[in-house]
């Protein structure tokens, strides 16, 4: 948790004038296998970040408003706030920095949709001046809308989202055994794939590992609480099946929702999202992943979502 703009919902909202911001929060999910040949073994890791919208806007609470309106309090012509906060990802995690905004796109009584349009316009105005390497890769995907209608699935957006990001950013491994290319397909992963990695290693003097991470999925919505957690959930398990592969503990890139180690990562979330809850809006997470009869579920105030 960064420490940066630390502060409660409603308190903290948005982004400083140095471009960090309210519930910034990075996760690594790491894997460990233990029997892997090299000594102290493999591991593999995932990591994703959430933030609050970077943008200039505040909420203030209300006793007799469970729904404060929310106002957008400065203005900034050219997003210097939003374009700090972007530099210093990309400084952090590479390109490209992957944007999942699950906030409303469409609201009777707008609230929601100005702070998420006003991230949007911050974005376009953003990459007009970056090479199309660098630019921010941004998604809108409306969790509550899906989530609402009965012929959507909010768990198949996800996961289609999810595995989107995790094969635009990647993930770490120290000792891969195979690698997942464009078409899905499993191939070994050689000694071809091994030099470039070595020979950085030996021109820069520092540890170069034949398979990183390259930039970093990067979700939010107004809280940065409920439908973050579900959303990061989903990107994780999506990392995790690639990462077994990889480290050749499994030859299949699905995972059964019933199995142990998707339980145990289930678990982990949950406590994950509560400690976050906890911390920035002073309860436990509303919406919750858990498994049930060989599927996994979101419990929460929309029901229940399959995976």
């Amino acid at each position: 948790r960064s420490r940066h703009f630390a502060g409660t919902r409603y308190l903290k909202r948005g982004v400083s004038e140095q471009g960090k911001v309210a519930n910034d929060v990075e996760h690594e999910q790491i894997v460990h296998d233990e029997f892997n040949s090299t000594p102290g073994g493999a591991f593999s890791s995932f990591l994703q970040v959430r933030g609050s919208i970077p943008t200039y806007w505040t909420q203030e609470s209300s006793v007799t408003m469970p729904k404060p309106p929310i106002e957008l309090n400065r203005v900034d012509p050219t997003y210097r706030a939003t374009q700090s906060h972007f530099e210093d990802l990309l400084k952090r995690y590479n390109s490209p920095v992957v944007v999942l905004d699950l906030v409303k796109q469409n609201e009777k009584r707008e609230r929601e949709v100005r702070v998420g349009n006003e991230y949007r316009h911050a974005v376009d105005y953003i990459n007009t001046s970056m090479d199309d390497e660098h630019k921010i890769r941004y998604c809108a995907l409306d969790y509550s809308h899906i989530s609402k209608h009965r012929h959507l699935d909010v768990s198949t957006s996800l996961n289609e989202v999810s595995t989107w990001a995790v094969n635009q950013t990647g993930f770490f491994c120290s000792y891969p055994r195979w690698k997942i290319v464009e078409d899905g397909k499993i191939l070994p992963f050689g000694d071809e794939d091994r030099r470039t990695s070595q020979f950085l290693t030996e021109q820069l003097g520092v540890p170069v590992f034949p398979m990183e991470q390259r930039g970093v999925l990067r979700t939010n919505c107004i809280d940065c609480l409920d439908r973050t957690n579900v959303a990061q959930f989903s990107a994780g398990v999506e990392a995790l099946e690639q990462q077994l592969v990889v480290m050749g503990i499994r030859s299949s890139t699905k995972l059964d929702p019933a199995a142990t180690i998707v339980r145990v990562l289930i678990d982990l979330y949950v406590e994950i999202g509560d400690h976050i809850a906890l911390q920035y809006g002073g309860s436990e997470a509303h919406k919750k992943v858990s498994a049930e009869k060989s599927e996994s579920v979101i419990h929460g105030p929309i029901g229940k979502v399959r995976f």
